[in-house]
């Protein structure tokens, strides 16, 4: 269940946000300026390429590389193959990762690896497998980290990026939690912040005497030669709860997830940024200083109409979260950046609000989920059974048609050597008309800037606040 009246309440919003969603989502322009400073000053614009790379091969830990992988190969239009590197391992753990280069990496190749902290051993591995073969090679992390040794090593070029700023995780949620000032192991309870030193040592008004053995605490009574301690009450049935090793099961809202989370939203920024400013030097996009400036401003345009001070009415992300509670999300894209956009969007919903969505790309998605469209999970399906406990049984997920468009500007087109979405080739007509003939209802993004980059941030930017909506106003909040 989704809490609407939480989505016009910006001081509720705030404290439900405790990992600060929210504001990972708004500061995705100042991120773009920032990691655009941090290449220039690294001395991006001084460099001299040979010639485009035969490929383009990304590696990183998380989302993050997954994404700026997909949306690079999407922004380049096909004209250089661009290839996701994914790591092996036994946890997603920094120490357990591992990368290997395709058997056909070369000296025509470019490796570029990511890291929001620089501490993978597998990337350093990497690097040094990537010099061997010849391939040339950058590493977008922070100043100081073990990965710009490993890149310097290799004689490659170190983009300097923001350090991902994390929260740590709370054992009660598994989310994170606003800091404090107060260190939990350097501070007296009756007064926080106050130091050891500063503490009562003798047994006065501020610190009672310890009770004395039997008399309370947890000082067991002496015993009596040849006594045993009494053994404890075994706990009640079904006190514990059931569990397949005999132990308590806890609640579902104090379950953790012992496997770090994604970071926020606009980190994706962070490492996009200069990964742009460089293939733009290369020539395989182009994305030059100013074109960076314009969208880290259509970021804050976007930021502006989806904070949470604008109501749901004239907000888009707080809309598209509102009709997507207790929807199954079927998420329809057309045009290559739409399409990185749909499958990143559908990510966000599962990692951010813990949401399950489907996604396919124009025209095939008709035919692949035209079967969940007279399923169980259809709009048309009757959700009012007679034999339904309303009270026991949660309202069944009904599909929800999210249609995500990016109808190419011809001379983008001329740019990327991709076939423009116009409308004699788009199928939106023939999707509306499935969805509604099903009644399955439909939500529709479009962007409206001219630059692909520009769209393709603006549509992250949305459907990045929406995911964040959902998180905060669902169940359980964030």
């Amino acid at each position: 269940m989704l809490d609407e009246s939480l989505l016009d309440a910006p001081e509720a919003l705030a404290r439900a946000d405790t990992r600060g969603l929210l504001r990972g989502a708004a500061e995705s322009g100042a991120r773009v300026r920032t990691a655009a400073r941090y290449a220039a000053e690294a001395g991006i614009a001084d460099l001299q390429p040979d010639g485009r790379p035969r490929a383009v091969l990304v590696a990183g830990p998380g989302s993050v590389a997954e994404c700026a992988a997909d949306l690079l190969g999407a922004l380049t239009g096909g004209s250089v193959p661009v290839t996701l590197i994914r790591p092996t391992g036994v946890a997603p753990a920094a120490g357990a990762l591992r990368w290997a280069l395709p058997g056909w990496a070369g000296p025509l190749d470019l490796l570029a690896v990511t890291s929001p902290d620089g501490s993978e051993p597998g990337l350093a591995v990497l690097l040094d497998q990537a010099y061997r073969r010849g391939c040339t090679v950058v590493a977008l992390t922070p100043t100081g980290t073990p990965l710009v040794e490993a890149v310097e090593r290799a004689r490659g070029l170190h983009l300097p990026t923001t350090p991902a700023a994390l929260r740590e995780p709370d054992p009660g949620s598994g989310y994170g939690q606003p800091p404090t000032d107060v260190d939990p192991y350097d501070a007296d309870p009756a007064r926080p912040g106050t130091p050891h030193a500063e503490r009562p040592t003798a047994p006065g008004a501020d610190q009672p005497e310890r009770p004395a053995p039997g008399e309370g605490g947890t000082n067991p009574p002496p015993l009596a030669p040849g006594e045993a301690h009494p053994r404890p009450e075994p706990p009640a049935v079904g006190a514990l709860g059931t569990h397949p090793h005999g132990a308590g099961e806890p609640p579902a809202a104090q379950r953790t997830n012992p496997y770090p989370a994604d970071p926020s939203p606009g980190a994706l920024w962070a490492v996009l940024t200069p990964l742009l400013a460089l293939v733009d030097r290369i020539g395989l996009v182009h994305a030059p200083p100013e074109t960076l400036q314009r969208v880290a401003d259509r970021l804050d345009q976007v930021a502006e109409r989806c904070g949470p001070a604008q109501t749901t009415y004239r907000n888009p992300a707080k809309s598209l979260a509102a009709e997507l509670a207790d929807a199954l999300p079927l998420v329809w894209t057309e045009g290559e950046v739409a399409a990185a956009v749909g499958r990143r969007f559908a990510r966000v919903l599962g990692a951010v609000a813990g949401r399950p969505a489907l996604t396919a790309e124009l025209p095939d998605a008709l035919r692949v989920h035209g079967a969940l469209l007279t399923s169980p999970f259809a709009g048309g399906a009757d959700p009012d059974d007679f034999f339904r406990d309303r009270v026991e049984e949660p309202e069944a997920l009904r599909a929800r048609v999210v249609l995500l468009r990016d109808r190419q500007a011809a001379t983008d087109a001329e740019a990327s050597d991709a076939p423009a979405v116009t409308a004699d080739l788009s199928a939106a007509p023939a999707a509306r008309e499935l969805a509604l003939s099903h009644d399955t209802p439909i939500s529709e993004l479009e962007p409206t800037a001219e630059h692909a980059v520009e769209r393709a941030a603006e549509l992250l930017a949305i459907t990045d606040f929406a995911a964040v909506y959902l998180a905060l106003a669902g169940a359980g909040g964030s």
